[in-house]
Order: structure tokens, then C-alpha cells, then sequence
């Protein structure tokens, strides 16, 4: 027999939704997803949902992509994350073409379709949203599933559907170009080209800013702090919130400079909590690190406790910002020279700023 599911974003049913119906029907055995690109909140938010759905089965369970260069919009560290994990495969459309061109693309590569086969049934998904954050839960999209059972008889149009969608996943994987590491390090040079990174392609997690005050961070400002992998900042003299004997640890930074760290740009009310980012300092083990809108109009971050997983102190220290994986950031401190090279990169993609206190910060 066959089934039907439905995709109505964003407030009736999403497409995390209806993928994580569908990995609760029966035993995973595989997993097939072609889409135009993918972004680094996607593969968060993807991750994590799959991850609490299907736990420990989830690094057995064999993973196939097929994505793009097209115009440079799907994230190279977002491809690291799909790499490493276990039992995944990812392949690239037409990749020798994108890469000579600068990411123009022959051909449009445009698909968003999930393939999912479990012990008891076949399911199809096909929408209209990327693998992005937009994509998967914000944005307004919508599709459709169809499944038919493998343990009683299905009907033969649905069947023929499913399998006519699994034969174009098997050529079209088949004509695709494996990622590997060398071909990653090419696609991260065109993508973090100035170029680019100065005016990036924008995708469905770009929206426009609302901020409308004098300091505001423009639409292109926030696209770039989407893009770069790496932020830097000025750390200034920091509030001693430990006491008053205590280095501080709560990193104020300009409003929205939240986005850089894989969170929207959505106006919040003050004393707003906006979520966790995972940080590392000095090769130690990351660890969640709370994020908010604070009453004085800026982002706050707390860091690593000073001399018990972070710096001595940060007090008036060069802080870097990279980006390992989605949601997971390498901090380390710099001198002035360390500083004067971050800012000559910053200002060459116009992403170098200056707050109004005078602490300078940039990303690139």
C-alpha cells in the first residue's frame, strides 16, 4: 500500500518535519539526498534533528549526496561536516566546469529530493527547499512524500514513481564527481576568493535587515558575516561579571553579529537568549557557550572561563573567531601584527567595522 505526507512551511508542517516521520517508520537502511546547495545552518539544524531522532543508529546508517558549485552558494564547511561523518559519500555536479568558471554552472543543478528506504517501506520527498535553514524549517516552501510499503503488495503508479526518482538519483550520482579533500581545497579557494566573499551569492538564509539605525549592519554586511569563516574583534576592557577580584568573560559585540555564528538576523527583545555556540580555545574540547541580545543593544557572548579552559584574561586581547564546523568555532588570540593582517583582510571584502566605542572588528 502507499502513503502520503505533505510540506507546508512554515507553520503547519516543515521539511524536518516530514523527514523525521518518515526516520521513525521502521529501520533506516539508506539514505539518498540530492540538493542545489547547502548551507552551514542547514547541515546544523539537519544534523541535529537526525541525530535525536535516531541516535547511535544514525553513523550506521549509509549516506549519499549529491550537491553542487553552482554560484558558489553551497559552504565548503559545510561540506567538511557531511565528510566526516560516518558512512557518508557526497558528489559534486559538474564540478571541473564550476570551479574553472568561478561557480558558473553549464548546467543549473537544482534539485531538493530526499530518498529514504527503510525495512518496512520506500519514501520520496520532493520540495521546493534547500538544504538551509530557510529550507528546512523557516522559509515558506512546500512538497510532497510518497511511500509505498515493501511488505505488502503497493500500487504499481507509486511504485513506478519511487523507482523512476531512485534510477535519475543513481545516474545522476553515477555522472557526479566525488568530493575529495583536494577538490574541497579547490572549491575554498574560489569560494573564500575576495570576490566572492565581498559580494556573495545570496541564499534562501539571507534576509533582509530591519535594523534601521544609523550604525546598522546593511543586508550585504550580514551576508558576508554568513559567509566568512573567520570573525575577529577587539575585545576592549570586559565587564568583570565574575566579581569584582575576576577577569570577565562575556564578550559584548555588535547587534547581529550573531549571524556569524549561525543564527538569524530576526529582531529580539532585550535580555534575549538566542542560543549556544560550541568554542574551543587552545586546542581544547569545545564546549556550549550561551549567546544573547543583551539590555545595552549588543550581542553577548560568554567565553571559556579565564585560566580554567580559556586566556589568563581578555581584557583588551585580539580575539579570532574560526569556524570549524557548523555551529563550532576555534577562538585564539592575537597580537597586533596578528591584528593588523585580520584587518587588511576584512577591509579588502569591505568587512572591516568599528564600533561606536572605538573597539574594531571585521570578518573574512
Amino acid at each position: 500500500m502507499s502513503q502520503a505526507d505533505f510540506i507546508a512551511q512554515p507553520d503547519t508542517r516543515t521539511t524536518l518535519d516530514a523527514l523525521q516521520a518518515i526516520l521513525q517508520n521502521g529501520a533506516v537502511e539508506r539514505l539518498d539526498v540530492a540538493v542545489a546547495y547547502v548551507t552551514n545552518s542547514g547541515v546544523h539544524d539537519l544534523l541535529r534533528r537526525v541525530s535525536s531522532t535516531l541516535g547511535g543508529d544514525w553513523a550506521a546508517i549509509p549516506k549519499r549526496w549529491i550537491t553542487s558549485f553552482d554560484y558558489c552558494r553551497t559552504e565548503p564547511v559545510a561540506l567538511d561536516c557531511l565528510l566526516s561523518l560516518p558512512n557518508s559519500s557526497i558528489r559534486i555536479h559538474d564540478a571541473a566546469f564550476c570551479l574553472e568558471h568561478g561557480g558558473a554552472p553549464k548546467v543549473p543543478f537544482h534539485p531538493k529530493a530526499f530518498l529514504i528506504r527503510t525495512n518496512q517501506r520506500d519514501f520520496a520527498l520532493a520540495g521546493s527547499g534547500n538544504m538551509s535553514r530557510s529550507g528546512l524549517s523557516r522559509g515558506i516552501e512546500a512538497g510532497l512524500v510518497v511511500s509505498v510499503s515493501r511488505l505488502h503488495p503497493a500500487e504499481p503508479t507509486a511504485t513506478a514513481a519511487i523507482h523512476a526518482m531512485s534510477t535519475w538519483f543513481t545516474r545522476t550520482w553515477q555522472v557526479s564527481t566525488p568530493l575529495t579533500a583536494p577538490i574541497l581545497a579547490s572549491y575554498r579557494q574560489v569560494f573564500e576568493h575576495k570576490d566572492n566573499l565581498k559580494a556573495p551569492t545570496p541564499t534562501e538564509d539571507d534576509v533582509a535587515s530591519t535594523d534601521t539605525g544609523r550604525s546598522a549592519l546593511s543586508t550585504k554586511d550580514l551576508q558576508r558575516l554568513r559567509v566568512c569563516r573567520h570573525f575577529w574583534i577587539d575585545a576592549g576592557n570586559v565587564t568583570r561579571n565574575r566579581g569584582p577580584h575576576l577577569p570577565g568573560n562575556q564578550l559584548m559585540m555588535k547587534r547581529l553579529s550573531r549571524v556569524f555564528f549561525g543564527f538569524g538576523s530576526t529582531a529580539v527583545p532585550e535580555n534575549t537568549y538566542i542560543g549556544d555556540v560550541e568554542i574551543s580555545f587552545n586546542g581544547g574540547q569545545s564546549a556550549p557557550f550561551s549567546l544573547t541580545y543583551s539590555d545595552n543593544k549588543m550581542d553577548k557572548l560568554v567565553l571559556p572561563i579565564p585560566g580554567a579552559g580559556g586566556p589568563p584574561a581578555y581584557d583588551n586581547e585580539y580575539l579570532l573567531f574560526e569556524r570549524t564546523m557548523p555551529g563550532v568555532f576555534k577562538l585564539s588570540i592575537g597580537d597586533r601584527v596578528s591584528k593588523a593582517h585580520w584587518l587588511k583582510k576584512s577591509t579588502a571584502i569591505d568587512g572591516a567595522f568599528r564600533m561606536s566605542s572605538g573597539r574594531e572588528w571585521g570578518v573574512f
